[in-house]
C-alpha cells in the first residue's frame, strides 16, 4: 500500500507500459465496463458515461422528510401513512385558517405537483377535508422567499392534487405543469369551515430533474493475490455536485470491510490504504446533488495493482509500557515476522506508523545491524511515522524474524500504530513504492492506550540550540508538543525580527503529536540572517493558541 510523500519525486503514471513489467493497471472507462458491476440510482450515458437517474415522476421526494407547523412543531406528514394514531394531523378544532405546515426536502427539486392526503380520520367523517389551499415553494438559498405553486379557494375535493385539480400557477401551452425549483414546500389552509375540523394524513411531493444520490461498483478478482497501488479517477463536478469513491479488498480468511467504516475519497489520486494481498478488489462511486437539473458525471477508474508481493507474510506486534501515559517518552518495540517466498520483491523498506522520535537498535534474527552502515532511519515526509532503509546487503528475502526499538511519545488516550514493507527496486522501476501492508500478530493489537490527563492544546517549546550559529549549527531546533487535535490542522511556526519584521514562517499540516521545526537560519530570499535578537510564534491555525519565545543567532 503506498504511502504519499515518503519519496522526493512521485511519479504518477496513469497506463501501464513496457517499464513497469510487473504492475499492472485496472482501467474503467466504457459503459460496457461501468455496467459491468452494481449501479444503485445512477445511469449509463454514451457521452459522460455514469450519471445520476432521472427522477421517476411517481416518487414522493418529500418521503421521510421533516414536516412542521407554524409552531416548529414536527407533525407526521411525510411517514408515507394516514393512522389517526400516529400518521396523521388533526386540528381539534373548526378555526383552521392561516395554519402552516412545512416540508423539507433536504435539498432543492425541481417541483411540479404536490398531493394534500385527507388524514384516516376524514375517511370516518368524510367533511374534516382541506377546504381551501394555497401551496408555495422556497429555495436553498432563499428560504424567506416564497414563490406560489397552487391556489384553490373552493376545494371540494377530499384529497388535494394540484394535477388532478389543475391549480398549478404556472403551466406551458398544453397545460402541463412548469416546475418551480424549491427545497420547502408550504401549505397553508386558507378557508375554514364554521362547524367541521380538518385531518390531514401525508403531504406528497413530486418533482423532475435527477434523483439526489446514486452509486455504481465495479470487482476485479485477479488471478492470484496481489498488492494494490494507486488509484486514480475522473470525474466531472458541476455546481452544487459531488462525487467520491471508495476502495477496499477482501480474501480468504478476511472479509471485506463494510463501506460505512471505510474513508471517501475526493481527491483524483490516492494510494490504497486496506490489507494486503487481496484476492478481491473493490470500488464503489458515490454521486450526489443538491440541484434538480444537475449531476455529476464519472469517467474513469483505475486502479495500480502489483500480481508480485513484496513479501509472502508480514506480520507484527508493537510493545509498550503498560503503564504509559500520555506526553511521556516511551519505550516502543516493533516485531516483526516477515517470511519472502521465491519470486517475491523482497524487503529493504520497513515503514513504522506511530509518533516516533528516534529509532535503534534494529535486529534481524537477534544479530544488531549497524547504524548508517547496515541501515538509515529518517521520518517520513507527513511527520507521522518512520521509513527505515536496509543496505542492499541486508535486503530480506527469506523467513526472518525483525525487531526494532523506538523512542515514542504518546499524546491521545488511543493511537493505532502500524507497519508496512517495501521494496526499493520495484520503486524505482514503477515510480512509486507500492508499500504492502503488515497484519497484526495473533493475539496482538496495534491499539496503544495511554493514560492521564488530556493535554494542553500547545505545550512549551525548547529551543535549541541556544545561541544558534547559521555556520556552526547548521540548524535551529523548535521541539513542542500538540495535543487535542485530529488530522489535518495547521501547525506554525513564524520567525521575526526584532522589529517585528516576519523573516521567515514554517508550517506542517498534522494531528495531536511532538511536532520538530527545524530552521537553517535564512530568510525568505534565502539569505542568512544578521545575527542578533530573534522572536519566534508557534500557533495551532484557528485556535487562538500560541506559544511565544526569544532566541539568538550569532555568527
Amino acid at each position: 500500500m503506498p504511502r504519499a510523500g515518503l519519496a522526493a519525486a512521485l511519479i504518477l503514471l496513469a497506463t501501464t507500459s513496457p517499464g513497469r513489467a510487473e504492475l499492472q493497471t485496472w482501467v474503467v472507462d466504457s459503459v460496457e465496463r461501468f455496467a459491468e458491476g452494481a449501479t444503485f440510482g445512477v445511469q449509463m450515458h454514451p457521452d459522460s458515461l455514469v450519471i445520476l437517474d432521472r427522477l421517476d415522476e411517481n416518487e414522493n421526494v418529500a418521503l421521510g422528510h421533516l414536516v412542521i407547523d407554524d409552531f416548529d412543531k414536527p407533525v407526521p406528514l411525510s411517514d408515507g401513512t394516514i393512522d389517526l394514531v400516529r400518521g396523521e394531523w388533526i386540528s381539534g378544532t373548526n378555526n383552521v385558517f392561516d395554519k402552516q405546515f412545512t416540508v423539507d426536502l433536504g435539498l432543492d427539486r425541481a417541483i411540479s405537483r404536490v398531493r394534500v392526503l385527507a388524514g384516516e380520520t376524514a375517511l370516518n367523517q368524510p367533511e374534516y377535508f382541506v377546504r381551501g389551499y394555497l401551496l408555495e415553494t422556497a429555495a436553498q438559498a432563499t428560504p424567506q422567499v416564497w414563490h406560489k405553486l397552487a391556489e384553490q379557494p373552493d376545494n371540494f375535493a377530499l384529497n388535494v392534487d394540484t394535477r388532478a385539480d389543475s391549480t398549478w400557477s404556472a403551466v406551458d401551452a398544453q397545460g402541463a405543469a412548469i416546475p418551480r425549483r424549491g427545497r420547502f414546500v408550504r401549505l397553508t389552509l386558507i378557508r375554514q369551515d364554521r362547524t367541521n375540523w380538518v385531518a390531514i394524513g401525508e403531504i406528497e411531493v413530486y418533482g423532475m430533474g435527477y434523483v439526489s444520490e446514486g452509486a455504481v461498483e465495479g470487482v476485479l478478482l485477479p488471478a492470484a493475490p496481489v498488492n494494490v497501488g494507486q488509484i486514480r479517477w475522473e470525474v466531472e463536478r458541476p455546481e452544487r455536485t459531488d462525487a467520491a469513491i471508495q476502495v477496499r479488498g477482501s480474501a480468504a480468511g478476511r472479509a471485506a470491510e463494510d463501506w460505512a467504516r471505510l474513508p471517501s475519497h475526493a481527491e483524483a489520486a490516492f494510494y490504497f490504504a486496506g490489507a494486503e494481498p487481496v484476492e478481491r478488489l473493490e470500488y464503489r462511486v458515490q454521486l450526489n446533488n443538491s440541484a434538480p437539473f444537475s449531476s455529476p458525471a464519472l469517467k474513469r477508474v483505475e486502479i495500480d495493482y502489483d500480481p508480485v508481493l513484496v513479501a509472502r507474510r508480514l506480520q507484527a506486534e508493537a510493545a509498550v509500557s503498560d503503564s504509559l501515559r500520555k506526553g511521556e517518552e516511551t519505550a516502543l518495540v516493533y516485531r516483526i515476522e516477515i517470511e519472502v517466498a521465491s519470486g517475491d520483491h523482497g524487503v529493504d523498506l520497513l515503514l513504522l506508523d506511530g509518533p516516533l522520535l528516534d529509532i535503534g537498535p534494529v535486529r534481524v534474527d537477534g544479530r544488531e545491524l549497524v547504524a548508517g552502515a547496515d541501515y538509515n532511519w529518517r521520518l517520513t515526509a507527513d511527520r507521522e511515522g518512520m521509513l527505515v532503509e536496509l543496505a542492499a546487503h541486508e535486503r530480506i528475502g527469506s523467513a526472518v524474524e525483525v525487531e526494532i526499538a523506538a523512542r515514542a511519545l504518546f499524546v491521545r488516550d488511543k493511537t493505532t500504530v502500524s507497519f508496512q514493507a517495501g521494496n526499493s527496486d520495484q520503486g524505482d522501476r514503477d515510480g512509486y513504492v507500492n508499500w504492502q501492508r503488515g497484519e497484526e500478530l495473533p493475539g496482538s493489537t496495534w491499539t496503544v492506550l495511554a493514560s492521564g490527563n488530556p493535554l494542553q492544546l500547545l505545550g512549551e517549546v525548547a529551543v535549541e540550540p541556544r545561541p544558534f550559529s547559521p555556520y556552526a549549527d547548521d540548524r535551529v531546533r523548535f521541539d513542542f508538543v500538540v495535543g487535542n487535535i485530529e488530522a489535518g490542522r495547521e501547525v506554525v511556526l513564524d520567525i521575526f525580527g526584532i522589529d517585528g519584521r516576519r523573516v521567515d514562517g514554517l508550517r506542517q499540516t498534522g494531528r495531536a503529536r511532538a511536532y520538530r521545526f527545524e530552521w537553517d537560519g535564512r530568510d525568505r530570499d534565502g539569505r542568512v540572517v544578521a545575527p542578533g535578537l530573534y522572536l519566534y510564534e508557534v500557533r495551532v491555525e484557528g485556535s487562538g493558541k500560541a506559544r511565544r519565545g526569544t532566541f539568538v543567532v550569532a555568527y
